[in-house]
């Protein structure tokens, strides 16, 4: 009798544990962050290309250590995302300029180019799941 309580207890708590960890980032609440903006880096000398390199984890994207930075260009800037996933699957999208790299599996790394021609503020973000509505996204803003 006494092992099957304690392998229901165990179970339960397994069960409760998984929930958790599936759903945690939706227990967050809501958090005021102060954005930084972030130029991309230009690459070569006559170049107006602007590079991102751009990592995820825990729900969220880096860029040199800020979190969901604002990422910004000029109208006319051919712009590279280079994307790496440290933990999780996820992407990196922009729709007002059919961007999107491929969905990668942690460890992996992909890139995404596009010309940015139209001025505005615009949001990135991860379409997997629930990752944008959980604040996997910030702001692409073209000046």
């Amino acid at each position: 009798m006494n092992k099957i309580v304690i392998s229901i207890i165990i179970i339960v708590l397994i069960a409760l544990g998984a929930f958790y960890l599936l759903n945690k980032s939706s227990l967050t609440g809501n958090v005021v962050v102060d954005t930084e903006k972030i130029a991309g880096n230009n690459v070569g000398s006559n170049s107006n290309v602007q590079v991102f390199v751009v990592d995820s984890s825990h729900l969220r994207f880096y860029i040199d250590g800020v979190e969901n930075p604002d990422m910004v260009v000029k109208k006319g800037d051919k712009v590279r995302v280079e994307f790496t996933s440290s933990e999780g699957f996820h992407d990196w999208v922009i729709d007002e300029f059919g961007a999107a790299t491929e969905r990668v599996m942690p460890g992996n790394s992909t890139s995404v180019e596009f010309v940015a021609d139209k001025k505005g503020t615009f949001e990135y973000y991860c379409s997997f799941g629930k990752h944008r509505q959980n604040g996997m996204k910030g702001k692409f803003i073209v000046e």
